[in-house]
C-alpha cells in the first residue's frame, strides 16, 4: 500500500454505539490508504469509554482527554495528532459513504493544490434529508451562512498556516471562522460532487447548546479576528446583524422572551428591520399575537 496522504480525525464525547457504527464506516472504505485518530473528549459516558478503549487497529492513534475541553479543541489535538497531508474530521456519531475516501483520491491526484475538499451532508437519525452545498464559493455567502460544512478534508499545513480553529471559539463557530480564514488565504476549495458525510441529526451531545444563545458574541469574535474580510461597513453590520438574529431566535426557543426581543431589536437596528421572523420577537409581549 502507498504511505496514506489522508488521516481520518474522529472525535467523540458521548456517542456510545454510534462511535462504532462511526468507525465500521470506516474499515468499510473502498480505498484503504487511510491512517486515522481517535480523540476523546473528557467524559465520564461509560458506553462511549468502553468502545473507545476496545477500538484497536494497526493504522489508528488514540487520545483521551482527562478534561471536557470542548469540539474544537478536541479536533485541533486530532489535527496535530496528523502525520499525513490531509486531515479529515468528523463527529463520532457521523458515518462515512463506503467509497468516499476513493472520491477524495481522486480529487486530490487532480488537484494536488486543494486546501479544503468539501461536499453535501446526507442527514440522518433525527430525520431524513440533504444539506447541499454551492459548487462555487460567493464571498457574501459568509455574511448569512456557512456555504462550507465543518467536517471536510483539509490540507494539514493550511490548518497550521491559519492556527487551527481559534481557542475563543471552543464551543461553536469556529469552523465558521476557520472557513474565513481559507477565503482570505484564497486556499483552493472543492466541492468534492456528491456525498461527503452521513451527518446524524437529533444528537443532543453534538455541540454544546449553550452557544446558540451567544450567536452574537461569537460573530463579534469573527469580525474582530477578520479585519481585512469586514473592512466595509456594510458587510460588517450585515454579518453582526445575522449573529443576533440567531441568537434571537435560540433564546426564544429557549424561553428568554426578554433576551430575544434584545437580540431581535438590535438586528433590525442594524439594518434587518424588515425581517419578518424578528417582528414577533421585537414586539412587547402584549402586543403580540396570541401563541407567539
Amino acid at each position: 500500500m502507498k504511505r496514506p496522504l489522508i488521516t481520518v480525525g474522529i472525535t467523540c464525547h458521548a456517542e456510545g454505539d454510534w462511535l462504532l457504527e462511526c468507525w465500521e464506516s470506516l474499515l468499510a472504505q473502498t480505498d484503504d490508504r487511510w491512517q486515522a485518530v481517535l480523540v476523546m473528549d473528557g467524559t465520564q459516558h461509560a458506553p462511549t469509554i468502553e468502545i473507545f478503549e476496545s477500538l484497536e487497529h494497526p493504522r489508528l492513534r488514540k487520545e483521551r482527554s482527562s478534561e471536557n475541553r470542548g469540539p474544537y479543541p478536541t479536533r485541533n489535538r486530532a489535527f496535530e495528532l496528523t502525520d499525513t497531508p490531509y486531515h479529515f474530521y468528523l463527529d463520532g456519531d457521523d458515518k462515512l459513504p463506503h467509497d468516499v475516501l476513493a472520491r477524495v483520491y481522486r480529487v486530490i491526484e487532480a488537484r494536488p493544490d486543494a486546501g479544503v475538499i468539501y461536499g453535501d451532508y446526507q442527514l440522518f437519525g433525527g430525520y431524513a434529508g440533504m444539506w447541499r452545498y454551492p459548487e462555487h464559493i460567493d464571498p457574501e455567502a459568509f455574511l448569512v451562512s456557512q456555504p462550507i460544512p465543518g467536517g471536510s478534508v483539509y490540507r494539514k499545513s493550511l490548518w497550521e498556516q491559519l492556527g487551527g480553529f481559534a481557542p475563543e471559539l471552543a464551543r461553536g463557530n469556529a469552523d465558521y471562522d476557520f472557513h474565513i480564514g481559507v477565503l482570505e488565504a484564497r486556499a483552493p476549495t472543492l466541492h468534492l460532487g456528491g456525498i461527503l458525510m452521513h451527518y446524524r441529526v437529533g444528537h443532543t451531545h453534538k455541540v454544546s447548546s449553550g452557544y446558540a444563545l451567544r450567536y452574537n458574541e461569537t460573530h463579534e469574535i469573527i469580525v474582530a479576528r477578520h479585519p481585512r474580510y469586514f473592512a466595509d461597513p456594510v458587510r460588517r453590520e450585515r454579518f453582526l446583524a445575522q449573529g443576533e438574529k440567531r441568537a434571537a431566535l435560540a433564546n426564544r426557543a429557549a424561553g428568554n422572551h426578554q433576551r430575544a426581543a434584545e437580540l431581535a431589536r438590535a438586528a433590525m437596528r442594524r439594518g434587518l428591520w424588515h425581517d419578518r421572523a424578528l417582528w414577533p420577537l421585537a414586539l412587547p409581549r402584549p402586543f403580540r399575537r396570541r401563541g407567539s
